[in-house]
């Protein structure tokens, strides 16, 4: 039985290693024999929006995929999961060899494997935190923070925009009191389930009802939590969890589906990055990525989350959608209103081709509608992830684009970047800062200098007019071809800050912000390549971009400690230790080996069957094992919830057995058999009965912290006996240990 039970796991693992991802998109060579009338496929306010922009209604990516096409490939699919005009292409589930076929076919351009993995760029946590409310205050603090109040003073709130959100689900949407504004005005003009094929989408993930919450909310005080609270909503739920493949799909149709239906504004709080793709693919390539950047091409503006691996240190960017050119990325800083902090988790730019993301930043902790069935949950409470700074910063787009209906999506992102409270400065932690309502409603003031740039010998000294309380000097150096080499930021000194040369490296350029007040000069260094400015830098962020071959592989430390269960024999608090390294292979689904030693004592009851003995008060059994595993590890929920399953075998490098008092052994016949002394340095040491080599299967479920730390419970089932033959000592085979044990590990990324 045991080992039959051996050979089952070990198939399972072989089958899930050699299991192939069977989405693949399609893509044809032309549109020959397709027809198409603008006027009655897009809605009116796509038209109006396609002629502001100077976009063409009549360009061939607005044309059907020929029907045909799709009819011949579906006789070799097991499923067509959708198609995409702009890409000329359908999405479909396949085995290998059948898109091997599709291949070949005359108008197949390419077959291209699916390679993606979703994940909500938001964390979500519960906590019992509230704002701080004034009846007269009907902002909350994360629109404050973009200046808010010029845009309620103007009355402007995102009325005759038309956003659209792309998301995992919207729970109670139709009946939380945070959207009965929008809901009591008809303005949820339009929903659709793309995985499901039909219009209802108020269930599953409650993310998409915390995302629309940050762009047009209201909570109970009456407070906007977001600032677009005029517009019109398109809904749509492009996301199921889990689902490893066919994201992408549903995401580049609902974008097509937004533009069909006339949205001004795409909101994506998804990414797709460390799970499937490596860090030299976020270069703007990716077909989300292409999506997103044709949307923008037809007049529609786009906010997406730059991601929560800020904390990852094999993971030093952002994530697609995200990374394409002309697409808002936005990152997240801590909810405060005087310090200017970086969110840990926020993901840092570049993009992996060295262009500038994020493009701004904003709050990323939000109140948030609150889904939860819970007697005792509220109707709203907070959440973290730059999941709800994109959101926050579509709403604060589209009221805006109120402002200035003349320009063009494009022009709109260049404007929202000159608002941000940091330009011109940039960086890879805050881009171009948090955009302002002032600068819209002209009402931005002029800022006035705050600190001088004096060139001395060897350096360059920050000389500051006044050192306000809270208030952070940015400092970056950049490259000849506008690539940062370094950034960080301090508290200002009544001294002032002095930079040397020799600590900027090879740049050709000084950006220093502060107080709303940027400066830059030249910078005359000579150092190496890469610079961190100083060496005592307590918030640096090295924006080099990580080794890219070693993101193939990931290592761990791990530390483990089981519970055996007892026996007739052995006490329960028996125990193993564990510790090692692992190393795996791959993304979402990992392929990996370990080595550690593992430290293993088994504690006997009062009694052994068929020994006798006399004043023994604990016998223990101890070995010392050097263990090797082989590992599948799977992420069964995103942002966190892994499964392992794998098998292992050892070798028990020392074996033996002791006992605290003395003891006297005797025959069957009630003769002594030895003296406990001159046991123990015979049989006693090597423990015959001990078996040399063991082997069994073993399971872990692991959570993640701060992308870095995996902690979880773990199971083993030995399936090898420990004891394998009548001895003393131990007694009879019978009684070896129970081979099932759970415990807690820890797990350390490095």
């Amino acid at each position: 039985m045991k080992k039959f039970f051996f050979s089952a796991v070990i198939a399972l693992i072989f089958n899930v290693t050699m299991a192939q991802n069977n989405t693949y998109w399609v893509f044809f060579t032309d549109k020959n024999d397709t027809s198409f009338d603008p006027y009655a496929y897009f809605d009116a306010k796509a038209i109006a929006r396609y002629e502001q922009c100077g976009a063409d209604l009549y360009d061939i990516s607005n044309y059907p995929v020929n029907n045909s096409y799709i009819n011949t490939v579906s006789g070799y699919c097991s499923e067509v999961l959708g198609e995409s005009r702009w890409l000329n292409a359908i999405g479909v589930d396949a085995t290998a060899d059948n898109a091997a076929i599709i291949k070949q076919l005359p108008f197949v351009a390419k077959v291209q494997q699916i390679s993606s993995e979703w994940t909500m760029a938001g964390s979500v946590t519960i906590t019992d935190e509230n704002d701080d409310y004034e009846p007269d205050d009907i902002l909350t603090d994360q629109v404050k923070r973009f200046g808010g109040e010029y845009f309620i003073e103007k009355g402007i709130d995102g009325t005759g925009m038309r956003i659209c959100i792309l998301d995992g689900g919207f729970p109670k949407v139709d009946t939380h009191p945070a959207f009965k504004h929008i809901r009591d005005n008809n303005r949820i003009i339009a929903t659709y389930n793309f995985p499901n094929k039909k219009e209802d989408v108020y269930g599953w993930s409650s993310h998409g009802t915390m995302v629309l919450s940050c762009i047009a909310g209201i909570n109970e005080n009456g407070q906007k939590m977001g600032l677009a609270t005029g517009a019109e909503f398109l809904l749509a739920r492009t996301e199921i969890d889990p689902e490893p493949f066919k994201e992408e799909i549903w995401w580049e149709m609902g974008a097509e589906w937004a533009d069909k239906n006339g949205a001004d504004v795409i909101n994506s709080s998804l990414g797709y990055g460390k799970q499937r793709y490596w860090t030299k693919d976020m270069d703007g390539q990716s077909y989300v990525a292409k999506a997103a950047n044709k949307a923008v091409e037809k007049g529609i503006l786009i906010c997406c989350s730059a991601g929560n691996e800020g904390a990852d240190k094999h993971w030093m960017t952002i994530v697609t959608p995200s990374d394409a050119e002309n697409v808002i990325c936005v990152g997240g800083i801590d909810p405060n209103l005087e310090k200017y902090n970086h969110i840990y988790f926020s993901s840092y730019g570049p993009s992996a081709d060295k262009r500038k993301k994020p493009n701004v930043v904003a709050f990323g902790h939000a109140q948030v509608a609150n889904t939860s069935n819970s007697k005792n949950a509220g109707e709203y409470t907070y959440a973290d992830g730059t999941s709800f700074s994109s959101p926050l910063t579509a709403g604060f787009a589209a009221c805006a684009w109120q402002t200035r209906r003349d320009l063009t999506a494009l022009q709109m992102k260049e404007e929202i970047e000159k608002s941000g409270d940091l330009y011109p400065y940039f960086d890879y932690a805050y881009g171009y800062g948090v955009p302002q309502a002032a600068y819209f409603t002209g009402d931005l003031k002029k800022t006035e200098p705050t600190f001088t740039l004096v060139q001395e010998k060897d350096g360059v000294r920050i000389a500051f007019k006044e050192v306000i309380s809270d208030k952070y000097v940015f400092i970056s150096v950049e490259g000849d071809d506008g690539v940062l080499l370094g950034y960080y930021k301090e508290e200002a000194q009544p001294k002032g800050i002095i930079l040397k040369n020799k600590d900027m490296g090879k740049g050709k350029k000084l950006n220093v912000s502060y107080n709303g007040y940027y400066a830059t000069c030249p910078v005359y260094g000579d150092g190496e390549e890469i610079c961190l400015l100083k060496d005592n830098i307590k918030n640096s962020h090295n924006s080099t971009m990580p080794n890219i071959r070693k993101e193939n592989w990931s290592s761990t430390f791990y530390i483990r400690y089981d519970y055996a269960f007892p026996t007739d024999t052995w006490n329960g608090y028996s125990s193993l230790f564990n510790i090692g390294l692992r190393m795996f292979y791959g993304k979402g689904y990992k392929l990996g080996f370990g080595m550690g030693v593992d430290f293993n004592r088994f504690i006997a009851k009062d009694s052994i069957p068929e020994v006798a003995y006399a004043n023994n008060r604990e016998t223990k059994m101890n070995n010392t094992q050097l263990r090797l595993e082989l590992v599948q590890r799977i992420e069964i929920i995103r942002n966190g919830l892994m499964w392992d399953l794998g098998v292992y075998g050892g070798i028990n490098c020392t074996r033996n057995v002791h006992t605290k008092d003395e003891i006297k052994w005797y025959d069957e016949n009630g003769n002594n058999y030895k003296p406990y002394d001159k046991f123990v340095n015979t049989d006693y040491k090597k423990c015959q009965a001990m078996n040399l080599f063991e082997y069994g299967v073993n399971t872990r479920l692991y959570y993640t912290f701060l992308g870095q730390i995996n902690l979880g419970v773990s199971g083993t089932y030995r399936l090898s006996d420990i004891i394998t033959k009548k001895d003393p000592i131990l007694g009879i085979k019978d009684n070896n240990p129970s081979p099932l044990s759970v415990g807690l590990e820890l797990e350390l990324l490095f």
